[in-house]
């Protein structure tokens, strides 16, 4: 006759039939026609990849919409999908899309922001890039921390002064909600979930077996450029024109006749469509190569510096950390 399990082994039992028997969490991911397909998709792959990891479903994810049923993308991918409204989940993950600073919500919004306000108010609201928008618009970040692209923080600010935006930081999460920037926003998201609900032990693994690069921790003026040359035009013309010229060669002067027009036209073109005084610019445009170098390249310092026509490194190190706040040696690690 086998004798009483002791009581440390039975307590040790029962936590471990706990943990296995607690439901996973259920994530709602939004599409809509014009949103960018490729960061949710990249998102449920972490998902599954944490199932596999733990050896148990701790998480499980549905497709939603606004009107349910078959949704056609931006990338012309279909996917069948649940209504938003009807949908029972713990949380919805709300991606960006194809937008521009007047147009970060677009009349067709109109009916997925109502139905983003209708879900319960337990449900857990994340979302990044230009979805950041779609959920204030739903009145589900009043009163909470929150960040958005860096180039929707005036827009953000102005529309919705209930939010209390952090402009600067790349991440913003809580138990209730979870804002970050850029397209790529989901990874940053995704690793805080991991680590919030598996531990960060967790997150590390997936990070190495997956080879995830590590998220930046804010924002900076730097990334102003890349939405700049996006709206393309007489503007990514310029922008080109300063990235091929050497940061000690750039001038006003020289820079208008490269663009067949006065300095003085130039200055005011410049100032009415990127927001920056021309010298400004200039300089922004030479530094976000500067930290395009740093994070692609192991090229020393001193060797970007010759590379982009900087006077000397020194010159080049100041400007950087006046501009970004970071020395380029904490830019290249991320803090």
């Amino acid at each position: 006759m086998c004798g009483r399990l002791p009581i440390a082994t039975v307590a040790y039992i029962d936590i471990i039939s706990a943990i296995y028997a607690k439901e996973p969490m259920n994530i709602g991911l939004v599409v809509y026609p014009d949103c960018l397909l490729a960061g949710l998709l990249a998102f449920s792959d972490l998902l599954l990849a944490a199932n596999l990891r733990a050896d148990r479903r701790h998480f499980s994810f549905s497709w939603l919409s606004e009107q349910g049923g078959d949704v056609d993308t931006a990338k012309g991918i279909s996917l069948q999908t649940e209504k938003l409204a009807e949908a029972s989940v713990d949380a919805v993950l709300v991606p960006g899309a194809w937008r521009d600073g007047e147009a970060a919500l677009a009349p067709s919004d109109k009916d997925l922001v109502q139905a983003l306000r209708s879900l319960p108010r337990t449900t857990r609201y994340w979302s990044y890039c230009t979805g950041v928008i779609l959920v204030a618009s739903a009145g589900r970040l009043d009163g909470s921390p929150a960040t958005t692209t860096w180039w929707l923080r005036e827009l953000a600010g102005q529309q919705f002064p209930a939010v209390q935006w952090k402009p600067h930081e790349t991440l913003v999460y809580s138990s209730e909600n979870a804002t970050a920037s850029g397209v790529n926003g989901y990874l940053p998201l995704a690793l805080a979930i991991l680590e919030a609900e598996c531990g960060a032990s967790m997150v590390e693994d997936i990070r190495r077996y997956m080879v995830l690069p590590r998220p930046e921790g804010r924002q900076t003026p730097l990334q102003d450029i890349p939405a700049l040359i996006q709206r393309g035009g007489w503007l990514r013309s310029l922008i080109r024109h300063i990235e091929a010229t050497p940061a000690s060669d750039l001038a006003t002067l020289r820079l208008a006749a490269a663009m067949n027009t006065s300095a003085r036209t130039l200055q005011r073109r410049v100032l009415v469509e990127s927001g920056y005084s021309c010298g400004k610019l200039m300089r922004l445009v030479k530094l976000n190569q500067v930290g395009e170098q740093l994070i692609t390249s192991a090229r020393s310092v001193a060797g970007i510096a010759h590379e982009l026509g900087f006077a000397d490194e020194s010159s080049l190190r100041r400007s950087f950390r006046q501009v970004s706040g970071m020395t380029p040696g904490q830019y290249r690690k991320g803090l």
